[in-house]
Order: C-alpha cells, then structure tokens, then sequence
C-alpha cells in the first residue's frame, strides 16, 4: 500500500471523525490506542491492524466491513488487508 493510499484512508477517518464532533483524542481512547497512534493513522504514517481498523469502524457508528467498503468503494484499498489465499 503506498503512502499517498494511507494519506487518503486517513483523511476519510478524519472526515468520519469531525462529522460526529469527536477529537482524536476521544477516537483514539473508544479504540484502545493512543492519540499518537491514531495521529498516525490519520497522516497516513501507518496502517491500523485489523483489530484497530473494527475498533475505529465502531467508534464511527459503523462495523468494519462498511468502513472497508466505503475505502475500497473510493479505489483506496488493495490486497493488504485480503487474504492471499483467496486470490
């Protein structure tokens, strides 16, 4: 996954985040993470594990499956998170 498909990922939680007034802080606390951490995510720096990437979907109002198809709907999504054995 490239850095500019993170960057975008990051900003639609971001986006998620301010339509529900929550600061990064409160999102980072709902998914067990720091605010660093999810600072990160955001900007794009790192990729969340699949646990952190539930526990941010929840956090949103939503469950990770609908967070990962609104990213993968928008072409932000590639193999990473897919299981290889499927393909």
């Amino acid at each position: 996954m490239n850095k500019q498909t993170l960057s975008h990922i990051g900003e639609l939680i971001v986006r998620k985040r301010k339509v529900l007034k929550m600061s990064q802080d409160e999102l980072a606390h709902e998914c067990g993470i720091s605010r660093k951490a999810m600072s990160n995510i955001e900007r794009g720096k790192s990729l969340p594990s699949l646990p952190v990437f539930e526990g941010i979907a929840q956090a949103l109002g939503m469950d990770g499956s609908e967070l990962y198809k609104e990213i993968e709907d928008l072409g932000l999504i590639d193999d990473f998170y897919r299981d290889r054995n499927d393909i």
